[in-house]
């Protein structure tokens, strides 16, 4: 308690002494030749980071529908809470991108927009798996327009291009043959067992 007060009167007299903490140094007069995100690649990146957002919503509203004590499949549940993390820390890393090429400094205020969940129930788990192979198709197909895009003229933006075939085509690939994988068992099992197929595959996804 005593410290407590003691760095207490201290800022109190450095703040008498130096005035109120008001940041006023003028912003610095530099080139801003290195921002050269200026066509239609910069909007298709903008565009791609609302898609990522909205698939997160999606895959969001399938966990919490899977994870309702009347639906109760835990399995499916943590799958597309799982997917609704990794749509959003997608959408993330192409805005850290757009910060390290100098695109934040305006226009962030529209940059995201909260979407609305078109879908919020599920006949089973199958017609959920088939909706998430179709999401992640869209996304898929959205990136590689924006691939497009960037590698067309008048720039041609090989450094984000390399990244976007490298790390998100790359991880989308593998992403909808998992789906689709994971779609055929469940379907197969379901044809033989019925909802005692989907209850067995629901705990193999845990």
């Amino acid at each position: 308690m005593v410290k407590l007060i003691a760095s207490l009167l201290l800022l109190a007299v450095v703040a008498q002494a130096y005035g109120d903490f008001k940041c006023s140094l003028a912003v610095p007069e530099i080139t801003k030749d290195w921002v050269d995100m200026k066509d239609a690649c910069l909007k298709g990146m903008r565009h791609q980071i609302q898609e990522e957002i909205n698939a997160s919503y999606q895959y969001l509203a399938m966990g919490a529908y899977f994870s309702r004590d009347t639906v109760n499949r835990p399995g499916f549940a943590e799958t597309f809470f799982k997917a609704a993390k990794e749509e959003r820390e997608h959408g993330s890393k192409l805005v850290e991108y757009l910060s390290m090429r100098g695109q934040l400094t305006e226009g962030v205020s529209d940059l995201i927009n909260v979407p609305t969940v078109a879908k919020q129930e599920w006949t089973d788990g199958a017609s959920a798996l088939s909706d998430a192979l179709d999401l992640e198709i869209k996304v898929t197909r959205s990136i590689r327009k924006l691939i497009q895009t960037c590698e067309g003229k008048p720039y041609n933006h090989y450094h984000l291009v390399d990244y976007l075939t490298g790390v998100y085509l790359e991880e989308q690939l593998h992403g909808q043959r998992e789906i689709a994988g994971k779609l055929t068992t469940l379907k197969k099992m379901m044809d033989t067992n019925g909802e005692l197929g989907e209850f067995l595959f629901d705990k193999t996804l845990l």
